[in-house]
């Protein structure tokens, strides 16, 4: 579906991240964690492809969207600077999101940078579930932590890794979560989404833990519709491999099935 978003605000978070609240009815309520919107930056050439950004929330009977986003390239550069009252041309909301198992708690969420927005819109849907919830979040340091007890439910358990040891556990988020399953944790599933290389180990670690683990990927993409196969991921289903499109056959995955 194609919409006209309007920006409702946009503010700083850290001095890269930012958060941009969108307006658009329709996709408020279609929309569900995993999913994302593909949004055309700027009315011109220059950027010309659409930008995919994950949908970090849509509270509800707001009619409006939650996008967190790190500036990183000139696209995202351009966003930071968008007014209020202005219209963003969006397709949405696109791709397979995640889809949790009725019954299977605690809820471990595993994210690494611009990967949690997702999975903040996630724990929305898990905490009307009732079930316990926790979060696992890595970022390089402290100055690139989001202000997340503001977007979680309040029962969401949150631990923090730092790879340079600012704030929290020090090394990769990855290693954090492997020491609370030895300590004794044991998920009813997982969820993660993040860098390829921590969505990899985390999902080589699990061929030992064994547990139900779903994966959003972040890959590029041109079209956000599968018809330009730029973004194929190599699956392997019933002994036999192929290509899925991250951005219509995903972008969540079984974590088991991505060939890495």
């Amino acid at each position: 579906m194609l919409a006209n978003a309007r920006v409702l605000n946009l503010e700083k978070l850290t001095a890269s991240d930012y958060l941009l609240l969108l307006e658009e009815p329709q996709f408020a309520v279609q929309a569900s964690p995993g999913q994302f919107l593909h949004i055309r930056i700027k009315d011109s050439l220059a950027p010309f492809l659409r930008r995919p950004f994950s949908v970090a929330g849509a509270p509800p009977g707001k009619g409006v969207l939650q996008i967190i986003f790190r500036v990183v390239g000139k696209g995202t550069a351009v966003l930071s600077q968008a007014k209020r009252g202005t219209s963003l041309t969006c397709l949405g909301p696109l791709g397979k999101g995640f889809k949790p198992t009725p019954g299977l708690s605690p809820a471990v969420l595993l994210a690494g940078g611009m990967g949690v927005a997702p999975l903040l819109f996630l724990a929305h849907l898990l905490a009307k579930e009732q079930k316990k919830i926790l979060l696992f979040y890595g970022v390089a340091s402290i100055t690139e932590l989001l202000p997340l007890k503001r977007f979680l439910p309040p029962q969401v358990e949150l631990h923090l890794a730092t790879d340079d040891g600012t704030s929290g556990y020090r090394g990769p988020v990855t290693a954090l979560l492997a020491e609370a399953l030895q300590g004794g944790l044991k998920p009813g599933e997982m969820f993660a989404c993040g860098p390829r290389p921590m969505l990899q180990a985390v999902a080589g670690q699990n061929r030992g833990w064994n547990f139900p683990l779903q994966v959003s990927l972040e890959e590029r993409m041109a079209c956000g519709l599968g018809a330009c196969q730029g973004c194929a991921v190599k699956i392997r289903q019933g002994g036999e491999s192929s290509y899925r499109m991250v951005c219509c056959d995903g972008p969540v995955f079984d974590g088991q099935e991505v060939i890495w």
